[in-house]
């Protein structure tokens, strides 16, 4: 039977281009679970189940997920995978976040034509003005 495979914190930091803090405080807020080895160092080292959690901690933040809402999201996932329940609770947060989507990019683009008429207007009084002088 074969060990399984241990990484660093700092190879967890190096794999995922992010710094050992960043997985210390997700450590901090129960996202991520560490082994400490007896060293005079006492180095962190994460197994292959904690690199896959933080590989989905990642993805939901760079989805835009709050880390209360990914930890939830992973915590169903991983207590059963396939359960209906689970599934539906996780489906219910991605259309959530879609409306959320869908209302900041309704904002953006009230805010585009908002900048848009101000800088035509802007245009207009500048060409006003050079034409008067």
């Amino acid at each position: 039977m074969s060990q399984e495979r241990l990484y660093s914190i700092s190879e967890l930091a190096a794999m995922f281009d992010i710094s050992p803090r960043t997985i210390r405080y997700y450590e901090e807020v129960g996202l991520l679970a560490s082994e400490t080895r007896a060293s005079p160092t006492q180095q962190r080292y994460y197994t292959n189940t904690e690199r896959r959690r933080l590989k989905l901690i990642l993805r939901g933040k760079r989805l835009g997920f709050s880390l209360q809402e990914i930890k939830e999201m992973v915590d169903m996932y991983e207590s059963n995978p396939t359960g209906e329940e689970e599934r539906r609770r996780i489906l219910a947060y991605a259309d959530r976040k879609l409306r959320e989507i869908d209302e900041k990019i309704a904002e953006l683009e009230m805010l585009k034509a908002d900048i848009l008429a101000n800088r035509e207007k802007f245009l207009k009084e500048t060409e006003t003005k050079g034409e008067s002088e």
